[in-house]
């Protein structure tokens, strides 16, 4: 997945309800929270920063920084390339 300056994200918070099954827990229902990105990682293409807009406990900010690796993450509209 390739994020750009000013696409319109969602990520996985956590979960409201859980299912067991054997010994693996699975999240059913997730939490999301949705932001814009503002920057890219020049270093690290996994790294993003972004502005969190429904965040809204003082814990969480709004300023947020996402590993494209180990975060849920989905574009929900993207920019344009160029």
């Amino acid at each position: 997945m390739e994020l750009k300056r000013g696409d319109l994200i969602r990520w996985v918070t956590d979960h409201e309800i859980y299912e067991a099954s054997c010994d693996v827990l699975t999240g059913i229902k997730p939490n999301y929270r949705h932001g814009i990105v503002m920057e890219v990682s020049a270093v690290d293409n996994n790294a993003v920063m972004l502005y969190c807009y429904d965040c809204k406990k003082k814990r969480e900010g709004t300023w947020m920084i996402l590993n494209l690796i180990h975060d849920e993450i989905e574009v929900l509209s993207g920019t344009p390339n160029g």
